[in-house]
């Protein structure tokens, strides 16, 4: 159902003799002559002179008398000013519905905001205003702001240099701003329409997206992205972790004993007939040397496809030291290095393996060495295993790494659109 519009009254502007269509007859206060910008009395039948015309007229972007659909209904431009905090300016279309009442639509370049007057006072709780059960953050210090050019009617006597002072409370999408001159204070809830709305509305050209200088109540166009990256970044992340979990078993392959003679001579074992059926496997070489005693042993592996000669070769290091200085005992190293081979072609192996072991003597006479006998040869026991699959933690780490890289950059994205928009005003000089 089309809501029914006012009907419109032609009056005579004193001034010039202009026409002038009064669309709000009953509500409007002032009348501001649309071809010489004389202020009326709309309230006087005479249409006394108010104040003077402008030294400069020029048209609103939107006209006078122009009908549009916002939010499902239908407004007409009864008024426009334009008005200045000393720096940047903006521009407020009074918008008028006989069932609605009045309605603001604020242009500030860049996007449109539609207002209304509140019926009732928020409430200020934990350092912010709260309204309807949304809290709004303060937005920079108050402002002096003055009108710079006003046409159209009003249900308020409004004049070029009139002056209040704002303070505007902010959240994504909405804004409450306070407008005080003298002993009166109005309050106004602004939404933020969506890009594109009011200049289909209205007839105008649509303004392209730019976010560098975002509207200090403009929602974050990087938020929704973030959330629904997040949340598929995290699924991901857990299914990666599953499947991880799930295919981290490993099979042994083969095992042997050796002996590493200390201080001696490299040792080679050669184990034999390793078999890899299948896709590419990934395997582990474990050499657990339990009893190393301040001493070492090098291990060098060469994993070699019998069929083809290609080898993969690796390395390890088994050690374990002990004693005691000023600060009492200690022991550090890692008798059972494990080194990981990935993407191991299927085929027939052998695993050839040198190891030379080797006594530490401490060349720090303060350090009391535990256990050390000088002339001891005893070779040390050293059992290497091959275990094939498992799990290798830096490929999952990476893994997540790469998942979690998207919703990262949106993070930054967003949260640096919010300090730009958050960035307080500079106070403007009252003066």
């Amino acid at each position: 159902m089309t809501t029914p519009l006012p009907s419109v009254r032609a009056l005579t502007c004193t001034s010039c003799g202009g026409t002038i269509a009064l669309r709000a007859a009953g509500s409007t206060v002032s009348l501001i002559c649309e071809h010489c910008g004389t202020t009326l009395d709309a309230t006087d039948p005479q249409l006394r002179i108010i104040a003077r015309a402008h030294a400069a007229m020029h048209r609103p972007l939107i006209a006078l008398g122009m009908r549009g659909v916002l939010r499902g209904t239908t407004w007409e431009v009864v008024g426009y000013l334009e008005r200045s905090d000393g720096g940047d300016g903006w521009s407020e279309y009074l918008l008028f519905n006989p069932y609605q009442g009045y309605a603001f639509l604020l242009d500030d370049g860049r996007r449109f905001s539609l207002g209304f007057l509140l019926d009732r006072l928020p409430s200020y709780t934990w350092g912010e205003m709260e309204l309807d059960g949304e809290g709004y953050k303060r937005f920079g210090s108050s402002y002096a702001t003055s009108v710079k050019f006003v046409v159209g009617e009003f249900y308020w006597r409004v004049a070029v240099d009139e002056r209040v002072r704002v303070s505007d409370y902010v959240r994504p999408g909405k804004m409450i701003s306070c407008e005080e001159n003298g002993s009166e204070r109005t309050w106004t809830r602004l939404w933020m329409l969506e890009w594109g709305e009011a200049e289909a509305a209205f007839g105008l050209e649509r303004r392209q997206r730019e976010w560098s200088r975002p509207s200090p109540h403009e929602p974050s166009p990087y938020r929704d992205r973030l959330i629904e990256s997040t949340i598929i970044g995290l699924i991901a992340a857990v299914t990666l972790l599953i499947v991880a979990i799930m295919g981290g078993g490993s099979t042994r392959v083969a095992s042997a004993d050796v002996q590493a003679a200390l201080d001696g001579a490299t040792h080679s074992e050669i184990i034999r007939d390793i078999e890899l059926p299948g896709r590419n496997a990934a395997l582990t070489l474990t050499a657990r040397a339990e009893q190393l005693d301040n001493s070492w042993v090098d291990i060098d592996y060469s994993l070699v496809n019998r069929r083809t000669q290609e080898n993969f070769d690796a390395y390890a290091l088994a050690e374990h030291y002990s004693g005691s200085d000023s600060d009492g005992s200690w022991s550090e190293g890692d008798s059972t290095p494990s080194i990981k081979l990935s993407s191991i072609p299927p085929g027939s192996y052998d695993l050839v393996v040198e190891l030379g072991a080797h006594r530490w003597i401490s060349p720090s006479r303060s350090l009391y060495i535990t256990s050390y006998a000088p002339g001891a040869s005893s070779p040390i026991p050293v059992t290497i295993t091959v275990d094939r699959g498992g799990m290798f933690a830096g490929n999952v780490i990476l893994g997540l790494i790469l998942l979690l890289i998207w919703p990262a950059i949106l993070l930054f994205l967003h949260f640096g659109f919010e300090q730009r928009r958050l960035s307080p005003v500079t106070e403007d000089d009252d003066e």
